[in-house]
């Protein structure tokens, strides 16, 4: 149903006086079909700055966008106990934009040259799929079709800025008791910067006819398995352990490991587009103590990306435009993913008043190259606020602010100067991230 030039009926309905919508939403709450009775209607408030100003690879550049954005998301009951529709309708307006803004993956870059000019908002339907359901909690099957985000499917994950990147194709999962298994085949993907649907393509931009992945996982009463294994058709092959066990109400150990496999797409590649020559390897622990407002992370990172005559990474994204399945914690402004480079990374939080959280995180990174050692890192500031009135239990507010020290680089491959000395490169960073929720019935 729609109501005058198109406007869809719920919203005519949501900018009516008050009674006519309680009338609307009373209507639904009691009505005797599941599909319309157990459906919810939320809107997420979203508004996001980033910035960084750095001269890595290029004289001293700013890295500014800032942004303002609305999602209507739609979950629809299960007809006849089985059948439903879920969708995500986001709009996104510029607030503000530097040069080399689309670094920071919040606005649409129409031009695709980075440029001030060339920033705008935009307008999405980024979920949009057909679900069923099968069996109970104990036993039983989910699967989805069409537009659809994917948190840590597989080998894929979605990000959060002013809207979720998503992916066109199907998922499943199946559970039984503890055990449960996620499969997935896509086609295409969706930037969360954009409005354009867009096909799989290796780093020289050759299409992708799919990626398949899978994963199976077990949770326990004290911790959690996960093996995940994905495959970018003829271009990369990856594997993913997560582990995390809680040795006492106080400590927590994690684990991650991340391997990425050149296949023969992948390899043909002229050197320049290849992050590693043929496999890149990452590993993670973790270690976690929490005590009454305190909280404190200790994580060591390694990684094995050879490459010839040029320092490899192991890289995130599966494809161009994916997002893949990696733990962030060993990043603030900047990944620690380079061949052979050690990572040490310290984060304290203290929760100052309830809903009030401040700490910093401190990143160290090493490597050596051409028999120098090159260093890295950063000093971060972050604050977190949430709500604890009932009212604003959905309002939250992030801020991130940091120093780092980095190196001057051509693709992550250091450049000496004169005196065949690598060059310290400085930057600064910030973040800034406000979001309300609000139910507009359920």
């Amino acid at each position: 149903m729609r109501g005058k030039r198109g406007i869809p009926l719920f919203i005519l309905l949501f900018l009516q006086p008050s009674g006519a919508w309680a009338d609307f939403s009373d209507a639904l709450s009691f009505s005797d079909n599941a599909f319309l009775r157990d459906s919810q209607l939320d809107l997420r408030l979203r508004n996001h700055w980033k910035y960084l100003k750095e001269n890595e690879a290029q004289p001293t550049a700013v890295h500014n966008a800032w942004g303002q954005a609305a999602s209507l998301n739609f979950r629809s009951g299960y007809q006849w106990d089985w059948l439903g529709f879920d969708a995500t309708y986001t709009r996104a307006i510029r607030l503000g934009a530097s040069d080399y803004f689309a670094t920071r993956g919040l606005l649409y870059d129409s031009g695709g040259h980075q440029q001030k000019a060339d920033a705008h908002g935009f307008s999405k339907f980024g979920e949009r799929y057909l679900k069923v359901k099968l069996g109970d909690v104990n036993a039983g099957f989910k699967g989805k079709a069409g537009w659809q985000e994917l948190k840590n499917i597989g080998v894929l994950t979605t990000s959060d800025r002013l809207s979720r990147n998503s992916y066109s194709g199907y998922s499943g999962a199946l559970n039984v008791q503890k055990i449960r298994l996620d499969l997935a085949y896509v086609t295409k993907t969706l930037r969360h910067d954009s409005p354009e649907s867009l096909a799989l393509q290796t780093q020289d931009r050759r299409k992708i006819n799919a990626i398949y992945t899978g994963a199976l996982s077990y949770t326990g009463d004290r911790g959690r398995l996960a093996y995940a294994f994905g495959e970018a058709e003829a271009y990369q092959r990856r594997h993913v352990i997560e582990a995390n066990y809680s040795l006492s109400p106080n400590w927590r150990l994690s684990s991650q490991i991340y391997g990425s496999q050149g296949l023969e797409n992948y390899k043909s590649m002229a050197a320049s587009k290849r992050s590693f020559d043929n496999h890149a390897w990452h590993y993670v622990g973790e270690a976690d103590w929490i005590n009454d407002r305190w909280t404190q992370k200790f994580a060591a990172a390694w990684t094995s990306a050879p490459k010839h005559n040029a320092v490899g990474y192991y890289v995130r994204p599966l494809t161009k435009n994916t997002r893949g399945r990696f733990n962030a914690l060993t990043s603030a402004g900047k990944d620690y993913t380079r061949d052979k480079e050690l990572a040490l990374v310290s984060q304290t939080e203290f929760e100052i008043s309830k809903g009030i959280f401040s700490g910093f995180q401190i990143n160290y990174g090493q490597f050596n190259y051409r028999n120098t050692r090159i260093r890295s890192g950063e000093v971060a500031l972050i604050n977190r606020f949430i709500e604890p009135h009932p009212v604003l239990k959905d309002l939250s507010v992030f801020t991130l602010f940091g120093y780092g020290w980095s190196y001057k680089n051509n693709k992550e491959t250091p450049v000496f100067n004169a005196q065949g000395k690598y060059m310290r490169s400085p930057s600064l960073s910030a973040e800034i991230a406000v979001e309300y929720k609000l139910n507009l019935f359920r």
